[in-house]
């Protein structure tokens, strides 16, 4: 609606709007015998039907429908309505209706009186909608007009459009109930979507870029009985009862295994940017709640994160999604056990370029043991090989998604 009249302001259209879509998208699939999706893409009250933006440029078939002693309704087709329901309707093998560069123009009287039988059959429908005009006198508002426009779609998901325009004073609508004042007792049924933030850590970038699948982050600054409630700028901290399935006892596999990861970050190519360390927080990223839940949150009382909080986990820095995972405890702190890491650019070009690198490799006459290969191999200069993984590095990785 491009601006509000008094019969917007006054009246509650929920009744009306459900009761009058119904009647035409059976007057629709009743007539042509299709299945067919409508909704309601605008209603107003515009003299000049081309002041709605959404029908500019559009193509009309009108049918005025006369109402005795009363103001007429006014039923629009546009042609693509019309071109696809003869399209599939009339449509038989000789292509006698098949329509090519469709015009409203060139109609046949044949076309015409069929269109126009469409909405003396679609108006029978609303009729019992709208306030019978033996109770209506001409007045003022008879005048007035309330614009409706309905969007179909058919089972080809062609979209077309459908107008009616109705005398305001045959809209039959209800005042809006509107109250003096209200409590918060009154929304506690409401829902709405929130954040839940577990915890942060800081990471170096070389430490991000080499985050793989089943890798654990620890999140240094986190508390296993308490989070944090996120709602636009509303930040409120909550008590939490932790799970007892989730604590994980790190074993001697796994603690190699870090180990491991921590001497290859070490013995790997760095340069500045790679020890420059950014903040990763974990969050559920949306979790629905009623006002009610919300509001015995804020009160202090203790969650049980595994009943209400059943979301998927995510990384992120920057506001910028890194990885997603499942919650885990580690001592007294949280974790994430990552299942999916938004891979950079330099993970995606690293094997490609280890590839390249062995085919330089000389493939004629190779030692004939490959133990002696591999120890032979580093005492072969190779002065540009870490120039060209630190300028791969630069380029292909942007640091600048988490400058502020």
């Amino acid at each position: 609606m491009a601006y509000y009249a008094d019969i917007f302001q006054n009246n509650d259209f929920t009744g009306f709007t459900a009761s009058i879509m119904e009647a035409v998208h059976i007057a629709i699939e009743k007539f042509w015998e299709q299945d067919v999706k409508l909704k309601i893409r605008a209603m107003n009250t515009f003299r000049e039907l081309r002041d709605e933006k959404l029908i500019k440029g559009v193509d009309f078939f009108s049918s005025q429908i006369k109402v005795e002693q009363h103001k007429p309704v006014t039923i629009r087709l546009d042609s693509d309505f019309i071109e696809n329901f003869f399209d599939i309707t009339l449509d038989d093998e000789s292509d006698t209706y098949k329509k090519k560069n469709f015009k409203l123009s060139s109609m046949s009287n044949l076309e015409i009186k069929i269109l126009n039988s469409f909405c003396e059959f679609l108006y029978k429908k609303i009729k019992d909608i709208l306030i019978p005009v033996s109770t209506v006198k001409l007045s003022d508002k008879s005048e007035k007009k309330l614009n409706i426009l309905f969007y179909v779609v058919t089972k080809n998901l062609t979209g077309s459009n459908i107008m009616l325009t109705i005398p305001q004073d045959r809209v039959q609508l209800s005042e809006l109930k509107k109250c003096e004042s209200f409590y918060d007792e009154d929304f506690v049924n409401q829902s709405t979507f929130v954040r839940v933030q577990i915890g942060t850590s800081k990471i170096r970038l070389s430490e991000l870029k080499n985050l793989e699948e089943g890798d654990i982050v620890l999140l240094e600054d986190s508390d296993i009985k308490k989070a944090t409630l996120i709602s636009g700028d509303f930040k409120k901290k909550f008590n939490i009862r932790p799970n007892p399935s989730l604590i994980i006892n790190l074993g001697d596999d796994e603690e190699d295994t870090q180990e491991q990861q921590i001497n290859q970050e070490v013995i790997m190519e760095k340069n500045l940017w790679d020890d420059i360390q950014v903040e990763i927080n974990a969050e559920f990223a949306k979790v629905k709640m009623t006002i009610g839940e919300l509001k015995q949150i804020t009160k202090g009382q203790i969650v049980d994160l595994g009943s209400v909080f059943e979301n998927e986990l995510s990384l992120f820095v920057e506001n910028k999604q890194v990885a997603k995972g499942e919650l885990v405890i580690i001592n007294d702190r949280y974790a994430v056990r990552l299942n999916e890491v938004m891979s950079s650019e330099v993970k995606k070009q690293m094997p490609e370029q280890k590839t390249q690198e062995i085919k330089k490799e000389p493939a004629k006459n190779p030692p004939p043991k490959q133990p002696q290969q591999t120890q032979a191999r580093p005492q072969q200069p190779r002065p540009q090989q870490p120039q060209q993984t630190q300028k791969v590095q630069d380029e292909e990785f942007d640091y600048s998604d988490f400058e502020k």
